[in-house]
């Protein structure tokens, strides 16, 4: 009899003999045991599969029941939860939709081009920012492009002097978040005014107003940028606000054309410059250059796309056909300059610095694109999808995978009942299913349980019904 109550309570999912399958409350679904993979030992992904995951303190207690795993067969979803660990705590981030890939059984979840995946960040992370705006100072900035007497360093004055674009910027409540506004024009970049750290909104629309001023010289945007990613955190300013303030630093890197360092600078001449510049943030996104000082990188492009359909390779291997086209082989300055935004290399420094790349023409996008980058970061996220519910009617994996801010991935098997299912979900305010209450789990479970019961006595009953009738004991005989 034991072990047909066993054999029943596994067959409902309460309990079975496989201590690596985790049971998801509510539900007659079994976890197993999540696997990561990430891209250095230091970076590594957590799917979020029992009460025990749920219960670290990374969790809030209120917060708590969307951590958890659920599935739904009734109208095929999936809800789980996970985060980014570096060095083996939680690591605070903006997480964006194109940033992620979802992978059912290895297939993608949408549905005649229908993105059926949902990212919702949870826990606010309670740190400090120094943003470190990285300005092209070069002459092209004074280039006037609506023939409305409005140059490009005064679209950017614009954006820069927003009232919402400095609320982003100085948002940093108790923590504290500050600028570090540097202009790059002939060489490496300076402090706009003397300033390294601005701590104060007066102080930077001051400098914003009457120091950012179109300089001379070339652009050296590679050297700018390798410069704030590694060297400029030996700066006395810097190191005290990155080491002992605690501060996170974000580069925000803003050009109005292409890196040109020459005046004979072809666009091949880039391609290994821009190489040996995405190695270096490789190695400063990983803690190899200067540990504790690994800042985001995003870049904003003023003016438009000189690529249309560019698209950044999976291998970072940058060659003067990816990187140029069939402008390969022309000069930089006074040709391919004309064409618009380098976008090609700054989708590719944005996405090896964990950041984002955006091109705007205006000081409107210009500010959206700033607010963007300052966006506050989250520490952990839940994830629904939707599948074909006959998918959830076998075993499955879950495939996570992040391309920015960090390259890592985890995957889950899941194990769905193949006899019974759980009480259907009912809708939530937003439409997705949440899990019904307990006790339509405990309805279920009782009837079995009772019918077992009463099976475990029919046997006695009715020997004692055979006695009273007919007197009979044992063998047939009376007494």
């Amino acid at each position: 009899m034991r072990g047909f109550v066993a054999a029943v309570l596994c067959l409902l999912g309460v309990a079975c003999a496989d201590d690596a399958r985790t049971a998801i409350r509510g539900t007659t679904v079994r976890v197993g045991e999540p696997k990561a993979k990430g891209e250095t030992g230091a970076y590594s992904m957590r799917i979020f599969a029992s009460d025990e995951d749920c219960g670290s303190d990374s969790i809030v207690d209120a917060e708590r029941d969307a951590c958890h795993p659920y599935i739904d067969r009734a109208t095929g979803t999936v809800h789980l939860a996970f985060q980014v660990l570096v060095d083996g705590s939680p690591a605070p981030m903006v997480l964006r939709r194109d940033a992620i890939t979802v992978l059912h059984d290895k297939r993608n979840p949408a549905s005649n081009g229908e993105d059926r995946v949902q990212i919702i960040p949870h826990q606010q992370a309670v740190i400090g920012h120094l943003f470190i705006l990285l300005i092209d100072g070069s002459g092209s900035m004074a280039i006037e492009d609506g023939g409305d007497g409005v140059s490009r360093m005064d679209k950017l004055r614009r954006a820069l002097l927003r009232d919402d674009v400095q609320e982003a910027f100085f948002s940093g409540g108790s923590f504290g978040s500050y600028v570090s506004p540097l202009v790059f024009r002939g060489g490496l970049p300076e402090p706009l005014g003397g300033k390294w750290v601005v701590s104060e909104p007066a102080e930077y629309k001051r400098l914003v107003k009457d120091e950012l001023k179109v300089g001379s010289g070339y652009t050296y945007l590679y050297q700018a940028i390798n410069y704030a990613a590694i060297a400029l955190h030996e700066q006395p300013e810097i190191k005290k606000a990155v080491d002992n303030s605690g501060l996170s630093p974000t580069i925000i890197a803003l050009t109005d054309g292409f890196n040109n360092e020459r005046p004979d600078d072809t666009c091949a001449a880039n391609a290994p410059r821009l190489q040996s510049l995405l190695t270096e943030l490789q190695a400063a996104r990983m803690g190899k250059k200067v540990a504790g000082y690994e800042p985001e990188i995003f870049t904003v492009g003023l003016g438009v796309r000189a690529w249309k359909r560019f698209k950044v390779p999976d291998d970072y291997n940058v060659v003067p056909g990816k990187l140029c086209k069939q402008w390969a082989e022309s000069r930089i300055d006074g040709n391919v300059e004309n064409l618009g935004v380098d976008n090609a290399a700054l989708s590719w420094i944005a996405k090896v610095g964990g950041g984002e790349s955006y091109v705007k023409r205006d000081a409107d996008g210009l500010a959206e694109a700033f607010k963007a980058a300052a966006q506050e970061k989250y520490t952990w996220f839940e994830l629904r999808y939707k599948v074909d519910p006959f998918y959830l009617r076998r075993g499955f994996e879950v495939t996570v995978r992040l391309t920015s801010p960090y390259q890592v991935e985890a995957t889950v098997p899941i194990y769905p009942n193949a006899w019974l299912d759980g009480p259907a979900g009912t809708p939530g305010e937003d439409g997705w299913p949440v899990p019904s209450p307990f006790r339509t789990s405990l309805v279920v479970v009782m009837v079995v349980l009772s019918a077992l019961i009463v099976w475990n006595y029919v046997p006695a009953a009715m020997f004692n019904v055979r006695r009273a009738l007919f007197g009979i004991v044992g063998g047939g005989r009376k007494r």
